[in-house]
């Protein structure tokens, strides 16, 4: 029995020295899933092309800490955003989706579970894990399922969630949220968070409310929206609804411009512009009996043109 028990640690010991596979994070805190680019980003985010990025903003919460600081020391202690992977903006009732990467971490029978965590007074900042008992929910999500990640048999796919803002956020402030999945392979627990912040304005541009599994039907993401903002997805944004004069059911809003997936459609609600109206066609003018015609030139090659010295 003592020899079973020491094998068992053992395992668990090892398993515990590669937790650095258990790793997620927020890849896009306000992900667009019909165009499949993402309207902004969590603090710090280095980008999927960085080939570090695992080390620099994986952050774990071994053994059920009693203290540890909730928003990753390294990269999200403060809103430090950039051009490249900006800041979203979102209105109060707005429905937003946040994504993540599986990472081997599929589980259908008892899935994990993803809370997100804000405060309503946008003067609060988040500093200590214990936060995560005193602070308001959101949303919560599963993490890796067959209802919320694209190719469950792929360990590396891409996943996300549905979850809305708070109607009491006031336009004109920006509130600050964690992204706290309960991990718990360890029996004495285990967690990870992502720390990001949302601009609250009267009117952003909303994503059309869609099922799951009409979103999940399309093609996977290459992940290009996880390497930073491109010009065509600045110029979507531009498209703003207010929320109360359209539902988000019934938004019209998006942009062909931006760039997908290979394979993936992209919903274009412009209208189709109308042909414009035929002329009659022109009678050609008829030659007077007076009047000598001379006959047409047989068509030429075309030649190139000779160069002038």
């Amino acid at each position: 029995m003592i020899g079973i028990k020491k094998a068992a640690v053992a395992v668990w010991a090892m398993g515990s020295a590669a937790t650095v596979l258990a790793h997620s994070w927020v890849d896009c805190a306000k992900y667009d899933p019909v165009n499949q680019v993402c309207l902004g980003y969590s603090r710090g985010y280095p980008g999927r092309v960085n080939p570090d990025i695992n080390l620099l903003y994986s952050y774990v919460f071994s053994g059920s800490p009693a203290t540890q600081a909730m928003c990753n020391p390294k990269t999200q202690s403060a809103m430090n955003y950039s051009p490249l992977f900006p800041i979203a903006t979102v209105q109060p009732g707005e429905t937003v989706y946040t994504s993540w990467e599986q990472n081997g971490h599929l589980n259908n029978a008892h899935p994990t579970k993803i809370d997100i965590l804000y405060y309503p007074d946008a003067n609060k900042q988040f500093a200590d894990v214990t936060e995560r008992s005193t602070a308001m929910v959101a949303g919560t999500m599963d993490f890796a399922t067959n209802s919320t990640c694209y190719r469950p048999e792929d360990s590396n796919t891409v996943c996300f969630g549905s979850w809305t803002v708070p109607k009491d956020l006031v336009p004109g402030n920006t509130y600050h949220f964690a992204w706290f999945w309960y991990f718990n392979q360890n029996p004495a627990g285990e967690w990870y968070s992502t720390c990001f912040d949302f601009k609250v304005e009267e009117a952003s541009h909303v994503v059309k409310t869609t099922p799951m599994n009409v979103l999940l039907a399309m093609d996977a993401p290459t992940n290009v929206y996880a390497q930073g903002m491109s010009d065509a997805v600045q110029k979507q944004m531009a498209q703003v609804t207010t929320l109360g004069k359209e539902s988000q059911d019934a938004v019209t809003s998006y942009s062909s411009q931006a760039p997908v997936a290979s394979g993936t459609p992209v919903v274009s609600q412009s209208p189709t512009p109308e042909p414009p109206a035929s002329s009659p066609p022109v009678e050609p003018a008829q030659p007077s009996s007076s009047t000598t015609v001379a006959p047409s030139p047989a068509p030429q090659k075309c030649r190139p043109r000779p160069v002038l010295v």
